[in-house]
């Protein structure tokens, strides 16, 4: 199925019956089709609904650039869609991120939900800038400039962004680029006391994209939440230890 929103193309399955809907939401780079064991496992039970966000999967990209609040609004809109008014939710990384702000934006909405992963509070490191945001500003003064010309610093600001950027933002197109550079940057530290819905955290101990004192953060500021600790996994800890993750799922829900 496809939902329209502001001239973008959302596309998304219905699967499943009973009286509770559980929302799926995937990590940037991802598809629907990262939750299909969690949809087969679920819609016995459950009305599973599960989307590909914008510039992922069938759906098309944003027309212009979109930070998190606008993936939140097309998701909003989709719930809006289908006349949703509670619902049960599980997200993954940057999923999460939009989690979050759903919450915020409708504290009712959401009774329970698992975020695993979950991406929104800005990583330490990135406060001062990051490793590559910091190296490129050495190079972007006036007097390396008069040196090297505007494209020769411009050249090595690149190579520098393309040595030490992540994947999902070397993989991605121009336009995901120009969302990917807003979507990191959004610090979404304020949604956690706002949050009502039960929360459980399920987090990878080796987890590097979203490390661990992200879950415990989460965890101390939720007021209702848990967080369990997947050993020897990291940030697709629900995919490498997926029994583990779809029987607690399964007992949480």
């Amino acid at each position: 199925m496809v939902f329209e929103y502001d001239g973008v193309k959302l596309a998304y399955d219905i699967s499943g019956e009973g009286d509770r809907t559980v929302l799926l939401l995937h990590g940037w780079g991802g598809s629907r089709k990262s939750w299909l064991p969690v949809e087969r496992d679920l819609k016995p039970d459950m009305r599973v609904i599960n989307l590909d966000f914008p510039g992922f999967g069938e759906s098309t990209e944003p027309n212009r650039p979109w930070s998190v609040t606008e993936y939140r609004d097309i998701t909003l809109a989709l719930i809006d869609h289908l006349k949703i008014d509670s619902l049960e939710l599980i997200a993954h990384s940057f999923g999460g991120r939009v989690a979050l702000m759903l919450n915020e934006a409708r504290p009712l909405l959401v009774s329970k939900q698992v975020l695993t992963g979950c991406a929104g509070l800005v990583n330490r490191d990135a406060q001062g800038g990051g490793m590559a945001h910091r190296l490129s500003k050495v190079y972007d003064n006036a007097l390396s400039r008069r040196l090297l010309g505007e494209k020769g610093v411009d050249k090595i600001k690149n190579a520098v962004r393309s040595h030490f950027g992540s994947e999902d933002y070397k993989n991605a197109s121009p336009m995901m680029r120009e969302c990917f550079k807003l979507v990191v940057n959004q610090n979404l530290g304020y949604c956690l006391s706002g949050i009502k819905a039960s929360t459980l955290l399920i987090w990878g101990r080796n987890d590097t994209a979203t490390p661990l004192w992200m879950g415990e953060r989460m965890e101390r500021e939720i007021d209702d939440s848990a967080l369990i600790v997947f050993e020897n996994s990291g940030h697709f800890a629900y995919l490498e230890q997926y029994a583990r993750f779809i029987a607690i799922v399964k007992q949480f829900l």
